[in-house]
């Protein structure tokens, strides 16, 4: 009898308990990378919107600074321009799109990026607020209300 028993666990036909262990043991491991993988890939995600987050408020923050000492602000058009004219200056700064770039202009002259990567963008003045909605590439919408003072000398 004992030589039966023997010949059975050497044989190789059938699995064992230990090596059944073993397999799932394996597939605990890998199934613990993967979901290490995918944590990981998500936190990626996270970190590129958080760029875009940033670029945003660059944006908001460079646009707030041009609203001090203004005499006069006016849309020219829903979707196309801001225009901007200071109290002690003859500048007049507009702000509007160009295909995928939010502008900065001085006199209709040269530009100076302030946002890139957006689909559109639309501007509103309603009393002494302005708001800006922009949709950026990927479908997301931003939107900010500035108050601007304007100054009559």
């Amino acid at each position: 009898m004992y030589r039966t028993t023997k010949r059975i666990f050497l044989s190789n036909k059938g699995f064992t308990l230990l090596e059944a262990l073993f397999q799932f043991i394996v597939f605990m491991l890998l199934a613990n990378i993967f979901i290490m993988f995918v944590l990981w890939l998500n936190q990626m995600n996270k970190t590129l919107m958080t760029n875009e987050n940033v670029a945003w408020e660059l944006f908001v923050q460079d646009v707030q600074q041009l609203f001090t000492n203004i005499r006069e602000i006016t849309v020219k058009d829903e979707y196309g321009q801001v225009e901007i004219a200071y109290v002690d200056s003859l500048e007049r700064k507009q702000i509007n799109r160009t295909g995928d770039v939010i502008r900065l202009q001085t006199n209709d002259k040269g530009y100076v990026p302030l946002l890139i990567g957006i689909r559109k963008v639309q501007f509103h003045l309603q009393d002494e607020f302005l708001t800006i909605i922009v949709e950026f590439q990927d479908g997301e919408v931003r939107e900010r209300t500035f108050f601007v003072q304007t100054t009559n000398k």
